[in-house]
């Protein structure tokens, strides 16, 4: 199973430069960045009501609803500043660069939450070799940079 769910995670990571080239080419081709991030949360939308609507999704009560954390409804405005700053970035830095740092930060945060059981991850001890992994990371995105 976490085989399935690592190659899972593979397969969205390799996404990410795609999906910033595309919509990056709707950027330079319309009225700019803002209104590709639209476009990309819009058809986006579209298709994620479209399948909810085929797999007949029930909508949650309004216990459901009033029970999420008034920080998870922040979640699309993350996404919004992903999409931006990929579509945005990458062309100027190169797809290998902007995702190398774009994983550094991934990963510095995803520390942070682990080791302080923030966003409600379970906690997890930092370790030496979590922090040599991190520092590899960024190591790397320095090489990539400079070579």
């Amino acid at each position: 199973m976490q085989l399935a769910l690592i190659a899972m995670c593979i397969l969205a990571g390799g996404l990410l430069p795609a999906q910033a080239a595309m919509n990056a080419a709707v950027g330079l081709r319309t009225s700019g960045a803002m209104f590709a991030v639209g476009v990309n949360f819009f058809v986006g939308s579209a298709v994620l009501v479209f399948v909810l609507l085929l797999l007949r999704t029930p909508l949650p009560t309004t216990a459901q609803l009033q029970s999420v954390p008034w920080w998870a409804w922040a979640g699309g405005l993350c996404g919004i500043g992903v999409v931006f700053t990929t579509l945005y970035a990458s062309p100027k830095l190169g797809a290998t660069v902007a995702f190398a740092a774009i994983i550094a930060g991934q990963v510095g945060l995803s520390l942070l939450c682990d080791t302080f059981g923030w966003l409600n991850y379970q906690q997890q001890d930092l370790t030496p070799g979590r922090i040599l992994g991190a520092v590899l990371l960024v190591a790397g995105v320095v090489m990539i940079r400079k070579f």
